[in-house]
């Protein structure tokens, strides 16, 4: 937010009520992040990537806590997989050279959002990444999105229409098994 405020161009914060209870952590206040750049918040290890049981996730807001869980629990399954995550802190623009570089070391991406499936950002993401990373994928790109249906008020709907973890864990699976 420091950020965008400093910059001269406009900006639109978005930050869903449910983080600004849960997170809570130390804010160095003379640190600003760059706008347009993502950060790799999880190296795949060498090692699997160099099995080709390593998959990029992009995610942004809440799917970074649940990719967060999700690298814990392919690691718990199967130690030779691995996740890298990178949390993407600006969608325009988008920054599709952090993206291309891990996409040369794992080949494989899976998008995790909350928006729709039509229409979504997972789906202007995997737009971008087949046109401009087509070459370094050796599987589609996999989209983890809600169904296209509005989104449920109550907490417990939300959470079965909102990928979570677990499904995130699958997705990796489903693209490292091939």
């Amino acid at each position: 937010a420091k950020s965008m405020i400093r910059d001269n161009g406009p900006g639109m914060l978005f930050l869903p009520v449910k983080m600004m209870k849960e997170v809570k952590a130390h804010v160095d206040l003379d640190q600003c992040m760059p706008l347009n750049k993502a950060v790799v918040l999880h190296r795949a290890s060498d090692s699997s990537v160099a099995a080709g049981k390593a998959v990029t996730v992009l995610t942004y807001l809440h799917g970074v806590r649940e990719s967060e869980k999700a690298i814990e629990l392919v690691k718990a399954q199967n130690p030779d997989a691995d996740i890298e995550l990178i949390e993407l802190r600006s969608l325009k623009p988008l920054d599709i050279d952090t993206i291309r570089q891990s996409l040369q070391r794992t080949h494989k991406v899976a998008i995790l959002d909350e928006s729709t499936l039509s229409g979504g950002v997972g789906a202007t993401i995997s737009s971008l990444i087949a046109e401009k990373c087509y070459f370094e994928l050796d599987a589609p790109v996999r989209r983890l999105s809600m169904d296209d249906a509005p989104v449920p008020y109550a907490a417990s709907m939300e959470e079965v229409v909102v990928k979570r973890a677990s499904d995130l864990v699958t997705a990796v699976f489903d693209l490292v098994n091939g």
